[in-house]
């Protein structure tokens, strides 16, 4: 049975974390978003340090945080707004996706947060802003996330922004990418029949990054030109869930890593085909 005394700092720790959702947020409340309420009661904190002085970092519920938390570096959102008011808006709900889907994958965030940027009054405007932000660092590139471009073009499709208002960058990545899907040398991640039907991992060939697969959708990852002859990829990072019809998510194994050989010659699509038996994990490449 909870005190009185336990009753009333309770509810001053969730009123402290609406006033720094506010308070962090402005645009947010005229937005009119607001958290679904499976999570209005995630404490959002200013913290700098804790983001590494990226924007913002959500930590999964536990024991100890039951809730979950996110922290936010305000002076990186005050420096991202002073370029593209308003951009800084999408990261905070983007946090709130990683809570909500229960996830890592941080394109999956990233499309939650689109969609339902989409759906409230004023969200366009951010998601407007946050493609332009992202067009900004077009080149800038992370395994997790892909490039600016690969997140303006998702953020774009996810939140249903008109093709006939993208900026011609965008529209220009985009037919780059379906030429390169087309043309290209492509790899999709195939797993085999089993209680694991969701994987995620970095897929590294020859030693360079090339970015993060996922079964989650059925799209392929491009790879750069490589030359014909034999080549060694690796995936790394390599998370296992098994996730039920009606999303929820069981955890296999995580941190896992494999290895393996292929030869490219002129045949242009893969797969990556993975196993695991509670114990070892292993990948081979053939040609669909």
């Amino acid at each position: 049975m909870r005190t009185l005394a336990r009753i009333l700092h309770d509810g001053y720790r969730h009123a402290i974390s609406a006033a720094m959702l506010i308070s962090l947020f402005p645009l947010c409340a005229s937005a009119q978003w607001a958290p679904p309420s499976s999570l209005r009661k995630v404490r959002v904190r200013d913290d700098c340090a804790r983001t590494r002085h990226g924007i913002g970092l959500s930590v999964q519920p536990s024991p100890i945080l039951p809730n979950g938390e996110i922290f936010f570096c305000q002076d990186r959102a005050r420096a991202i707004d002073a370029v593209r008011p308003g951009a800084s808006k999408f990261f905070l709900v983007h946090e709130y996706g990683h809570l909500a889907l229960h996830t890592r994958d941080e394109a999956e965030a990233d499309e939650w947060a689109a969609r339902q940027l989409a759906a409230a009054a004023g969200g366009k405007q951010i998601l407007e802003a946050v493609v332009l932000h992202f067009l900004d660092e077009a080149t800038r590139f992370d395994p997790l996330y892909g490039s600016g471009l690969d997140r303006a073009l998702r953020i774009a499709r996810a939140g249903g922004i008109p093709e006939t208002v993208w900026p011609p960058r965008l529209r220009g990545y985009e037919q780059t990418r379906a030429a390169a899907v087309a043309q290209g040398v492509t790899i999709r991640l195939r797993l085999a029949p089993g209680y694991t039907n969701r994987a995620e991992m970095i897929v590294s060939v020859d030693n360079q990054v090339i970015g993060f697969l996922t079964n989650r959708l059925d799209e392929p990852m491009v790879l750069p030109r490589f030359g014909a002859g034999l080549h060694r990829l690796n995936v790394s990072d390599v998370w296992l869930f098994h996730i039920e019809e009606d999303g929820k998510r069981f955890e296999i194994a995580r941190r896992l890593y494999a290895e393996t050989e292929f030869r490219l010659t002129a045949i242009r699509q893969l797969a990556l085909d993975l196993g695991y038996d509670r114990e070892n994990l292993t990948i081979a490449v053939k040609a669909l």
